[in-house]
């Protein structure tokens, strides 16, 4: 009988951490499984990872956007929205931030940032694979939507 995938993870992670639960990477996939799983204290534990990281190497952009999507998760887009500020001021072309950025502009009703991001986005990093999905959407869009206005 196959684990489920949610399963597989924590089984993989927690065998990760006896090797060595202090080590970077097994704090990282810590991190990542404790968003997956997505309930209020795995968030919390993984905000508290990042946390920990950021205090330990400095908050880095990567870091700063994990702790950005505990706090989205956690329905505070302001805080996120703050964090990723920060990723931001450190590294004016991170992908991952200005992606991030764009989802917390749009859940805080700022669409022309949300548009700006994205297009800053597009521009720096053309081959970043949420561009490339991005923009792979954007031509079925546009394809369907002049399908319906010559069918009219």
């Amino acid at each position: 009988d196959p684990l489920p995938i949610k399963d597989k993870a924590v089984v993989s992670t927690q065998s990760t951490g006896e090797l060595d639960e202090d080590a970077t990477v097994s704090q990282l996939a810590l991190a990542a499984l404790n968003v997956a799983l997505a309930d209020a204290k795995s968030v919390q534990t993984a905000y508290y990872v990042y946390q920990e990281l950021a205090d330990k190497f400095g908050p880095t952009p990567i870091l700063l956007n994990g702790q950005a999507v505990c706090f989205l998760m956690q329905g505070k887009p302001e805080q996120a929205e703050d964090v990723l500020q920060k990723a931001l001021d450190k590294d004016s072309g991170h992908a991952e931030t200005l992606i991030n950025l764009s989802i917390v502009s749009q859940f805080l009703g700022a669409r022309d940032s949300a548009k700006r991001y994205i297009s800053q986005v597009k521009d720096s990093h053309p081959d970043h694979p949420y561009v490339t999905r991005l923009q792979e959407k954007e031509k079925v869009f546009e394809e369907f939507t002049s399908a319906l206005l010559t069918n009219r």
